[in-house]
């Protein structure tokens, strides 16, 4: 967890930097809102936990994922740092195909794995440049679901799952209305006990990057 904490700072610091000369041209502050539309690829913590009581070995379970991550932000106090408030839709997942097994090995994966995760998590972010480009840092608790198990069987999602998320990223204006826009953020979601009708979890890391396009 802090290694992904370092890794969040040092990206935060360069984005940080990345609006400063459009920021000297264009006085108007960041805002006033945005919508996001990304493509995102994340890596999954894996671990036995998660895997076992699923039917699953280790390697069964997807390393990466892909999916969509969308937002919609407002910036109700604009300065010279600017409040963001808003909120992300993540849809993520994929499937694990294993290899070929080992010669001699006995416990080699021969079952595909699927991993999701979708969830809507507010986002409170502080804002630094202008309404032409502009970066940030921010985080917000939320809830998410989870499922996970054998590709072929009937998959169902998990309970709501409490979720953390911090991160920062950046949009640069190519035009009045249109950003490019990145993304990298820290997802954390709470481990869940078993349940009657669910097996249960352990806690569940990912680090999401996402890049798209942004519109005002």
């Amino acid at each position: 967890m802090r290694a992904a904490f370092r890794a969040l700072l040092l990206v935060s610091v360069c984005l940080l930097a990345a609006p400063a000369a459009v920021s000297a041209q264009v006085t108007a502050p960041p805002g006033p809102f945005v919508i996001d539309l990304r493509g995102a690829y994340s890596s999954v913590g894996r671990s036995e936990e998660l895997a076992s009581p699923r039917g699953l070995a280790l390697g069964e379970l997807p390393k990466s994922v892909l999916g969509v991550d969308a937002g919609v932000h407002v910036y109700p106090v604009r300065g010279k740092v600017t409040l963001g408030l808003g909120a992300s839709l993540l849809m993520i997942g994929g499937t694990q195909t294993p290899g070929e097994p080992e010669k001699g090995a006995v416990d080699a994966p021969i079952t595909p794995g699927d991993f999701r995760v979708r969830g809507i998590v507010p986002q409170l972010s502080l804002n630094f440049g202008s309404s032409r480009g502009w970066s940030y840092i921010g985080g917000g608790l939320g809830f998410s679901q989870l499922k996970a198990g054998r590709a072929e069987s009937d998959l169902t999602y998990s309970p709501q799952l409490l979720t953390i998320n911090v991160g920062g990223g950046a949009r640069w204006f190519i035009s009045e209305h249109i950003a490019f826009t990145l993304d990298g953020r820290y997802y954390r979601l709470a481990a869940k006990p078993l349940e009657a009708d669910y097996v249960g979890n352990p806690v569940v890391t990912m680090f999401v990057f996402s890049a798209g396009l942004g519109f005002k």
